[in-house]
């Protein structure tokens, strides 16, 4: 009996450590068919892609952060949040819609896929926490456009200012964390004040908010915690539905350890500050 209370107590908290290593809140153990199986929960605080730290070094940011606390007018401060993030989102979109572009072309080609190409597309399904394989077939293509989407503005600015406190919280100001993103490396972040003796997870540092914006959406689109937000996701592409955060905002039941209750506080975020007029892209008809 004891034996069974002790395995008990050791699953639970294994169990713990995959929820808070996403780098959210989060869990799904219905894991998609193409998910790398033997991911660990400690790889999901992973840092950037070699593709972004190329990107984030040749394309510097000049502005520096707000101070949102200085700003005492809450219309203003809300105001300057909103101007200071929503071109971080619409850059990775940008990127994120470059290369889904180029994923349809490959689609819609009869031609054997090239050496060049088969290499992208192995970079792509690793970031996207897919599995490497020695051939591609359509649908594992799709399986990764499927991942490879775009986040409503709407719904990044509904979490941001969430989980930052609009900005003004220890981890947006000292780390450039506007998410929550954790980590398990010693140093890698922010000790919160609240952390248990017997944790081990720091709130992720980033070198700017930029980072941060990369960092969520790449988690969205990869951890299989959020397979409901992108099946929704999809669903929308293939009605050639808007992609809106009132939509998605259903699959973030794993985000928080509040659930429907989380979910609710971002939708009426949303509501209440009309974020879906800073979304920008509409769905275009793609190979299905």
């Amino acid at each position: 009996m004891e034996k069974k209370i002790l395995w008990t107590i050791s699953f639970a908290l294994i169990f713990i450590l995959w929820i808070k290593a996403g780098p959210f809140k989060s869990d799904d153990l219905d894991i998609e068919r193409d998910d790398t199986s033997d991911l660990s929960a400690l790889e999901q605080d992973s840092d950037a892609t070699s593709d972004e730290k190329n990107y984030f070094k040749s394309h510097p940011i000049q502005d520096k952060n707000p101070d949102f606390a200085a700003i005492t007018d809450v219309k203003e401060r809300k105001k300057a949040f909103f101007h200071y993030l929503t071109p971080f989102v619409n850059e990775k979109n940008d990127l994120i819609l470059r290369d889904r572009e180029r994923l349809n072309t490959i689609l819609s080609s009869n031609k054997k896929l090239s050496t060049k190409n088969k290499k992208w597309i192995s970079t792509l399904r690793k970031d996207h926490k897919l599995k490497k394989l020695d051939n591609y077939s359509k649908d594992d293509i799709k399986a990764l456009l499927n991942r490879l989407d775009i986040i409503p503005v709407s719904l990044v600015l509904a979490q941001a200012a969430n989980e930052s406190a609009w900005g003004t919280s220890r981890f947006a100001t000292k780390g450039n964390n506007y998410f929550g993103q954790w980590c398990f490396r010693k140093g890698c972040g922010l000790v919160p004040e609240s952390r248990d003796s017997d944790a081990d997870h720091e709130v992720r540092k980033f070198n700017d908010a930029r980072e941060s914006v990369f960092a969520y959406i790449d988690n969205l689109n990869s951890n299989a915690a959020y397979k409901k937000l992108r099946a929704a996701r999809l669903k929308l592409r293939q009605e050639k539905e808007d992609i809106t955060g009132l939509y998605l905002v259903h699959g973030l039941e794993h985000y928080s350890e509040r659930g429907q209750a989380y979910i609710e506080e971002i939708e009426g975020l949303i509501n209440y500050n009309k974020l879906w007029r800073f979304n920008r892209y509409q769905p275009k008809p793609e190979i299905q």
